[in-house]
């Protein structure tokens, strides 16, 4: 038997089904939907899970930095010298000198707990975009003395503030005095309002750098530095480059620590929703197994025939081999087809029917996007296609054997 008829006669097999039985042909298509809507699914909601991931990323690290340097026993004595010495380093774009800490902020009767980060104005720009997410009332003014503070929009709502209230500033440190131990406090005057869109918006406040050092009684000294990178993903190797560069004792701690929980936990769901949408994938092959074992039982006789007319068992098993790979290759085909578009366009598409069907995915006053973002690569679309197509392989190798194990005399003594 020549060498390319298998590949043709499964081909056959493919386009035609099983002849006259038009359930087994019926359930073929049904595999090479399953496979599609599998692969569709994965590849759609992986670009998804992809977008939220690099949104969440984009909205926090507009606020918080890169990466963060604390100094010895968290003080940072001569930082202007440390920023000048870090200032080549590599991948590094800017440093500016931070005090922070856990505060506890008080407004008409309420009490609200915050991380509160004292910041200098103008360097504060070159790390992050506090002051391009304003969204009421002003940035903080390059005068120290004013005790202004900026706070998230979620937090002003919750503490029921606007731009020119003033609210109490509690830390969780005492001063001593002759009548006793009293926590530190300062009366603080809000002058505007920030908006990142994501949960630090109802726990952050900002205060000029040497109020903080004030009322954290530091001098002139800091914190630390907070960080900015050329590379968001290159943040972990350059911050530990750092470290020779610092007094001894300093930690240089970069977004994926300082934020780890929160990106892990995305992470994590991702995964989960991945794995979930798998199983879809894995029916659609134990579809292929099915289909294939019922194909070899309605073609004993042809089998036969072929056997008696020279084919080896290895043509025979060539045969179902190609029959199951041709149903799952045109399903990833059509899943790639229809999904790579879908998931580009999916926030269109969504907007398209929240505008037919007035109904909203995300409500804009409940959540803070308001459109489905997606971020789809290259390498997904690889992995979930090589997924398919391995599964598809797989799944006719059991029907293939047990075709190749057809005895011709036996077959054809019931035909």
């Amino acid at each position: 038997m020549p060498a390319s008829l298998p590949f043709f006669i499964g081909l056959r097999y493919f386009r035609k089904g099983a002849g006259d039985d038009r359930f087994l042909s019926l359930m073929s298509w049904f595999s090479l939907l399953g496979m599609m809507l599998g692969v569709v699914s994965l590849i759609v909601v992986t670009a998804v899970m992809n977008g939220f991931e690099a949104e969440l990323q984009k909205r926090v690290l507009s606020v918080l930095p890169h990466a963060y340097v604390e100094g010895p026993n968290q003080r940072l004595d001569d930082w202007p010298a440390q920023r000048q010495a870090i200032a080549s380093a590599p991948g590094l774009k800017a440093s500016a000198p931070y005090v922070g800490g856990k505060a506890m902020l008080s407004a008409a009767g309420r009490i609200q707990g915050v991380a509160m980060y004292g910041i200098d104005p103008e360097l504060e720009r070159s790390v992050s975009s506090v002051a391009e997410k304003m969204i009421a009332g002003r940035y903080l003014s390059e005068t120290p003395g004013h005790y202004e503070v900026v706070v998230g929009d979620i937090l002003a709502r919750q503490l029921d503030l606007m731009p020119g209230d003033t609210l109490r500033v509690i830390l969780p440190k005492v001063t001593v005095t002759p009548f006793g131990l009293f926590p530190r406090e300062r009366v603080f005057t809000v002058v505007g309002m920030f908006s990142a869109g994501a949960q630090l918006d109802a726990s952050t406040a900002f205060i000029h750098l040497q109020d903080a050092q004030k009322l954290y009684q530091l001098g002139n000294a800091v914190q630390g530095l907070r960080l900015q990178f050329s590379d968001l993903l290159q943040s972990a190797k350059w911050s530990a480059d750092l470290l020779p560069l610092l007094p001894k004792g300093s930690t240089v701690v970069d977004w994926s620590v300082s934020q780890g929980s929160l990106f892990q936990a995305v992470k994590m769901e991702k995964l989960m929703v991945r794995l979930l949408l798998m199983f879809i994938v894995i029916i659609a092959a134990f579809n292929i197994i099915s289909i294939l074992s019922m194909a070899v039982s309605s073609r004993r006789g042809a089998i036969a025939v072929l056997r008696t007319m020279g084919a080896s068992p290895g043509s025979i098993t060539g045969v179902f081999i190609v029959y199951g790979v041709a149903t799952g290759l045109c399903g990833v085909l059509l899943g790639l087809l229809i999904g790579v578009p879908l998931a580009v366009n999916i926030g269109d598409v969504v907007a398209w029917l929240e505008s037919v069907t007035g109904l909203y995915v995300f409500d804009p006053q409940v959540y803070f996007i308001s459109r489905i973002p997606s971020l789809l690569r290259v390498t997904d679309i690889v992995w979930i296609c090589g997924f398919g197509l391995a599964l598809s392989v797989l799944a006719t190798l059991y029907p293939a054997r047990q075709a190749a194990k057809v005895q011709p005399a036996e077959a054809l003594r019931y035909e």
